[in-house]
């Protein structure tokens, strides 16, 4: 249910901006997300068009790219870049990583036509 209503929000700020801009369809709709969101994103995905429907972003194309989450290491205090949420510090080896970012999406891109 969680990534349903987050469908939702995201077609409110889509609405929203293209009726600021006066934009009657949007085509392309381009997302970025952390790398760690993989499983969230592709629900996201199957969402979107059931959603969309009757909006103006109906029939638009979702494009969802993935960028590298910055984790700190609490046992060696470095930040280090991580694709998954078990993966260890390459530099210590500890396995307690907090994310400092990447849980969020954020739009980057909208083409109307």
């Amino acid at each position: 249910m969680h990534e349903w209503g987050l469908t939702r929000r995201l077609l409110k700020l889509i609405e929203d901006e293209a009726q600021a801009r006066c934009l009657t369809r949007v085509s392309r709709v381009r997302l970025e997300t952390g790398a760690l969101n993989a499983d969230e994103c592709e629900a996201l995905r199957f969402n979107f068009a059931t959603a969309a429907r009757g909006t103006v972003a109906e029939d638009a194309v979702l494009d969802i790219v993935a960028v590298p989450v910055k984790a700190l290491c609490p046992g060696c205090l470095r930040e280090v870049t991580i694709t998954g949420h078990e993966q260890a510090c390459p530099h210590c080896q500890g396995q307690a990583l907090t994310p400092l970012h990447g849980d969020s999406v954020r739009i980057t891109e909208l083409v109307a036509s």
